[in-house]
């Protein structure tokens, strides 16, 4: 009976991480001297992260950093790492709204900005918030089934103790 309540709390533990893990979130930029072609989601979920990646001309700059501007005149800053493609980083869009996003690329001392690129930004639906919350209460009972084992085995162990004393 145990280890059947076990198995149901770990298959159900399982479905619940399958069911509310985010999906990626990408935003991919390639430069084409002065125009910037895009490859991007209809929607970003809010403070979720977005991996960013720079290439194409991109390579040729010395530094490139995303520039978002969002709803409330709100403006969030990201360097961006250089790497074989181009670059790359990560962005957290914090409010739901329309946000803009520009590159400003450095060569030398020389600063350029580059783009104008407009992302939607939702929050979570009820739908995700209830996956987790189910993904909470699934740890929850498999916290518990672990301790239930632990407490039968404990006094398992002590009632073996007990008896091999008085024999």
């Amino acid at each position: 009976m145990v280890k059947a309540i076990i198995a149901l709390v770990l298959l159900l533990g399982a479905t619940t991480i399958a069911a509310s893990a985010a999906p990626h979130q990408s935003l991919s930029i390639v430069l084409h001297a002065d125009d910037a072609s895009t490859q991007r989601l209809p929607h970003y979920r809010v403070a979720s992260p977005i991996a960013v990646r720079v290439a194409g001309d991109a390579g040729r700059y010395d530094a490139v950093t995303i520039v978002a501007k969002g709803p409330g005149g709100l403006a969030i800053r990201t360097p961006l790492a250089r790497t074989a493609e181009g670059y790359a980083g990560a962005l957290r869009l914090v409010r739901p709204g329309t946000w803009t996003i520009d590159l400003t690329a450095q060569l030398g001392s020389v600063s350029d900005a580059i783009a104008g690129i407009p992302l939607d930004v939702e929050a979570p639906d009820g739908s995700e918030v209830a996956g987790y919350a189910a993904f909470a209460l699934a740890a929850l009972l498999f916290a518990s089934g672990v301790l239930i084992i632990v407490r039968q085995r404990a006094a398992a162990a002590t009632f073996v103790r007990i008896a091999t004393k008085r024999s």
